[in-house]
């Protein structure tokens, strides 16, 4: 079986053999070709999250597919907006709660950073849509006069003096202030006190997470064992 992830910038494939996740590769989300998928997933049974409807309908063509919110419902209730939630959210969610039952705030790095709250009882309460890391630095390089190409990197100077620093410097900081405060913020105004109570998941979550002072849970494939439990 074959786990996909379809964001907004990219689409995440994760191998599931004997309930063990394996290996794993992507696809630009800006593909339209049917065919390249095709030989990506060969003709294994997949199981697809998807916030890109474009991409949605492609795999729908396939044989031997479930899709997150079409044919498999997240068991989980919830008082946002259904017809905005993104279904990758919902998945986060019921994964944090079914393998982290103290969990009650969902960091997701992706396009975006969503930052998602659960109640004592695993309900999905909302949550809160932020700038992602990698979409920032790509608005930056489309900015005159900046490097078209910009990648973060760690920067101990503390006041740097070229542009690649500056940028990485302030997206560092920046972000990580920036989360630190909200983490704790949210943390005192919900009465929460147990560092296992906050989830951190996505790849360039692990820059920011790693600086901040609060400890979290970070994993990886939170969305990818979600789509196990639900398969």
């Amino acid at each position: 079986m074959i786990l996909v992830d379809v964001g907004n910038s990219t689409i995440h494939f994760a191998q599931c053999t004997n309930g063990k996740l394996g290996r794993q590769w992507t696809l630009p989300s800006r593909t339209s070709d049917l065919s390249a998928i095709k030989r990506s997933v060969k003709n294994e049974p997949l199981i697809v999250c998807s916030v890109v409807p474009a991409i949605t309908k492609l795999f729908a063509k396939l044989p031997n597919t479930k899709i997150i919110g079409k044919d498999i419902n997240v068991p989980l209730k919830c008082f946002y907006n259904k017809g905005q939630v993104g279904q990758d959210r919902l998945v986060a969610a019921y994964a944090a709660h079914t393998l982290y039952p103290k969990a009650r705030i969902v960091i997701d790095f992706g396009t975006a950073i969503t930052f998602d709250f659960l109640n004592k009882n695993g309900d999905y309460e909302g949550g809160i849509i932020l700038p992602g890391i990698g979409s920032t630095l790509r608005t930056l390089s489309t900015c005159a006069m900046l490097p078209k190409h910009l990648t973060l990197r760690s920067v101990k100077t503390l006041i740097p003096r070229n542009t690649n620093e500056s940028i990485s410097k302030g997206v560092d900081i920046g972000f990580t202030m920036m989360l630190q405060g909200l983490i704790e913020d949210y943390k005192k105004k919900l009465g929460l006190t147990s560092d296992k109570q906050v989830i951190i998941t996505g790849g360039e979550g692990f820059f920011i997470a790693k600086k901040i002072d609060t400890k979290c849970i970070l994993d990886r494939d939170l969305i990818f064992k979600g789509l196990q439990l639900l398969a």
